[in-house]
């Protein structure tokens, strides 16, 4: 069935001036006692009044409410605006909201729907809420929906867009707008099972006092199972922000009395709000061996007395159940989330702080963040992230910045002209640390950023390969990737895999940075590069690692160690002896200071008349504080000379530093050497 609200007898009008919202309600009710039907509001706008504080349910009664299965409401899009006049104290009421009352056991609203309608606010919006909200709704969707606040935020508030929270899934957003709110624009909350297609949201800044960087394009929490393809973030304190978060519906201790056992225990909880009930089904136990918050599944609770509840596990857990641990209520760190393609751009805010040097002035800060993916509560841990194909571009602080998470995936990404391009860093605090790990960055182009390419901050298990970290111009990014420590009592950044990667446009020594030098230098992992000049001296990485220097085509490993010394390598020296003289010296290796090498020579010579010859030498030097090197024993002839020019000759000596060939040919022989040096080399 269709409801028409101008038709009688609801008879909206539409003109911006009547108020409305009683006659839509009216219509909204109608179809619902008819067990469903769309609700059809033609073009027009739609004056909603914010109505009164107490309504019979102990709910506020502005705004419009949607409480039963099978109701969809629809407009002619842009063209239908929902103007909201928040003239009540009551600065919570939502101007639409799908939701079953809250004396229902189980939230579930299904097979419900909006589209094609324009929420406008005149003044600032419901707290913490959104514009369009669907709580607890189950088969929904929402379709061409536009969210307008009155400007860039909304002065004093903190209002969300399009909020999809409680528990709800199964549904699509798609070609959805939001601009100008001072929250969120599309926030997820406990939510599964969601995918958000073809969204935008702009200009999206929180005015009220002391949360400036509250303002998203799109925020996910305590999700699961969440696709957010194709969507546009730009003008916000942050783009898309992935979080857990904290244990905003309470937390407490396990009751030593009736004993805990692996299947049921007692929780006594220091605060919970109204309708824990609702979210009593989802609990963390706090783990001190592994400094983690652990999901409590397949549990049930029952309300015994006060803020006491008894809850009962599978009969299979296996988790450890003890007096004193700590519990909290609606953990579900998030999972499963993917954001394909679409763009972060020009997300920035300012804002002022008192300037830590002069409290009695006022320092300004500009910040801004592409992705941000990051956790509120200290143990939880996000897992299961793919983001892919997202362009971040114009953002003061980071293209992606990615903490507290495993498992994640950065492909395809295009990360240019932020501050850094892309950071990974753990925020442990010090009962719970280590908690990012497992990461890959593949496939992506890391350019033209103010600072850094590639920060590691104490991370664990990360892999770079495939992408390009480069620059076009000499004044930005003057370091491709960075490594350092948090802070002094965090664990350096272990475990890490470079491979294939393409670093142009420096004029560096070495493309790998640790701020610190040894003390935030990696240790374990494996390194396959290739830059200008040679590591020694230059690039720490683990051993086994393996560069090329593209200057030179020649190759060294990393036989030992992990420190920027003691490079194994294999060099490649071409030279054409021109025969206008005897002997030529060719330098083949500098010896570093303090060092000791051990030089293993093979050279090729033939000219155009099919002379040729092949000689093997090796040798042994030394360096010692800052002193000329010298040899170390007798230069070794390493099986027989082969030649069939008697004229020809090779020799190996050291002198002024250097590790040197003679070579003797005839006059106007015109010979090609290849020489090819092996060098082993121990650096104290």
């Amino acid at each position: 069935m269709i409801f028409n609200v101008k038709n009688a007898p609801y008879n909206a009008v539409g003109d911006g001036t009547a108020l409305d919202r009683q006659a839509i309600q009216n219509a909204i009710d109608a179809a619902e006692a008819a067990g469903g039907g769309v609700v059809y509001i033609p073009k027009g706008t739609y004056k909603l009044d914010g109505g009164q504080e107490d309504g019979q349910d102990g709910r506020p009664e502005g705004g419009l409410k949607v409480e039963d299965d099978g109701v969809i409401l629809e407009g002619e899009g842009r063209e239908t605006v929902l103007k909201y006049y928040n003239n009540s104290p009551a600065s919570h009421i939502i101007p639409l909201h799908f939701t079953k009352p809250p004396s229902a056991d189980k939230p579930d609203l299904k097979n419900v729907g909006v589209r094609d309608l324009t929420i406008e606010f005149a003044n600032a919006g419901p707290d913490s809420a959104g514009g369009l909200t669907m709580t607890g709704c189950v088969d929904f969707f929402c379709e061409r929906i536009t969210v307008r606040g009155n400007g860039t935020g909304m002065s004093g508030s903190t209002t969300n867009g399009i909020t999809i929270n409680t528990f709800s899934s199964d549904g699509i957003i798609s070609g959805c707008v939001v601009e100008g709110v001072s929250k969120p624009g599309i926030y997820l909350s406990a939510a599964a099972r969601v995918t958000v297609v073809g969204c935008m949201s702009k200009k999206n800044l929180c005015t009220a006092p002391g949360t400036p960087e509250a303002g998203a394009g799109f925020q996910i929490a305590q999700v699961e199972a969440v696709s957010l393809i194709d969507c546009y973030a730009t003008g916000s304190a942050v783009g898309f922000n992935v979080v857990c978060m904290g244990g905003d519906y309470g937390s407490g201790t396990i009751d030593a009395s009736p004993a805990p056992s692996p299947t049921s225990f007692n929780v006594t909880l220091v605060q919970a709000k109204a309708n824990s009930a609702l979210f009593m089904r989802r609990l963390g136990i706090w783990n001190p061996t592994t400094q983690r918050i652990e999901e409590l599944r397949g549990t049930s609770a029952t309300l015994v007395s006060g803020k006491t509840w008894t809850v009962t596990l599978p009969a299979d857990n296996t988790q450890t159940i003890a007096a004193g641990a700590t519990i909290f209520v609606n953990y579900h760190p998030f999972k499963n989330v993917r954001i394909i393609g679409g763009s972060a751009k020009d997300n920035v805010v300012v804002y002022q702080i008192p300037d830590p040097q002069n409290p009695n002035t006022l320092k300004t800060i500009v910040a801004g963040v592409g992705v941000n993916v990051s956790s509120f509560q200290p143990g939880a841990v996000g897992r299961d992230l793919v983001i892919s194909g997202l362009v971040c571009e114009g953002n003061p602080d980071a293209g992606i910045i990615m903490s507290v998470v495993e498992d994640a995936i950065v492909e395809g990404c295009i990360l240019r002209n932020n501050r850094v391009g892309i950071q990974l860093s753990d925020v442990g605090t010090a009962d719970a640390i280590e908690q990012t790990k497992r990461i890959l960055v593949s496939g992506c182009e890391i350019y033209d950023n103010e600072n850094v390419g590639v920060h590691l901050r104490s991370v664990e298990d990360v892999t770079v390969q495939g992408t390009r970290i480069y620059r076009t111009k000499n004044t930005v990014q003057t370091a491709p990737i960075r490594i350092e420590r948090v802070d002094a009592d965090r664990r350096k950044t272990t475990n890490l895999k470079l491979r294939d990667l393409d670093f142009s446009g420096y004029n560096i020594s070495t493309p790998v940075i640790p701020t610190s030098g040894d003390s935030d230098a990696v240790e374990d992992g494996l390194y396959d590069l290739a830059f200008f000049g040679s590591p020694e001296g230059n690039l720490y990485a683990p051993a086994g690692s393996r560069y090329l220097d593209r200057a030179t085509g020649n190759v060294y490993r990393k036989v030992h160690g992990w420190k920027k010394n003691n490079w194994m390598a294999s060099l490649v020296t071409h030279y054409r002896f021109e025969g206008t003289t005897t002997s030529a010296p060719v330098n083949l290796y500098a010896l570093p200071d303090n060092s000791v090498v051990h030089a293993s020579v093979v050279a090729v010579a033939r000219n155009a008349n099919g002379d040729c010859a092949v000689y093997r030498r090796a040798l042994g030097a030394r360096r010692q504080s800052s002193a000329l090197a010298v040899a170390v024993g007798e230069v070794q002839t390493i099986g027989t000379d082969g030649t069939n020019n008697p004229g020809w000759g090779f020799t190996l000596n050291v002198q002024n530093n250097f590790i040197r060939a003679s070579i003797v040919g005839g006059i106007g022989a015109n010979i090609d050497w290849l020489i090819r040096t092996e060098i082993d080399v121990y650096t104290a």
